[in-house]
């Protein structure tokens, strides 16, 4: 009986170490856990194109393709973020030089409409990282902020 029972656990581990030999020799899951690697650094253009390549030569290779998406999303945020600074330069420029104008007020109003409209599209996963997440509430916040301070006075 016991030895029924250290057969069956011989051939789980067999199993085991055979499907670590798939994954690890198999050039798709290669690419998928190096993109894996990338997407957990941040590098997330790198992860993306990595799950890319690993997805286009296997079809089923389930980890490159949640590792694609993660990534798309990602990138998202980040792109959010990065739009979202270079659009917060643009209204320090303006407010640097009071008193704003009108056209300044509609040119503001309309980029904290742009951006509190575009976080409302970012849509985060279970896998998204947090970091991210919390930047791009807080950009969100500061063009509601900013909008509210210009707009809501009245």
């Amino acid at each position: 009986m016991l030895s029924g029972r250290i057969w069956y656990a011989l051939l789980a581990l067999m199993l085991l170490i055979s499907m670590a030999i798939f994954a690890w020799t198999n050039p798709s899951y290669e690419k998928a856990f190096e993109a894996k690697w990338h997407y957990f650094l941040g590098e997330y253009d790198k992860a993306y194109d990595l799950a890319k390549e690993a997805y286009d030569l296997d079809r089923y290779n389930r980890m490159a393709f949640t590792i694609m998406t993660q990534t798309d999303v990602a990138r998202k945020y980040l792109d959010y973020i990065e739009e979202g600074q270079r659009y917060l330069n643009i209204i320090e420029k303006i407010a640097d030089h009071p008193p704003i104008s009108e056209a300044d007020k509609i040119r503001i109003k309309m980029i904290c409409e742009v951006m509190m409209g575009r976080y409302a599209m970012l849509k985060p996963t279970k896998l998204t990282d947090k970091k991210l997440i919390d930047e791009a509430r807080a950009m969100y916040e500061r063009f509601k902020t900013i909008y509210d301070s210009i707009f809501k006075q009245k």
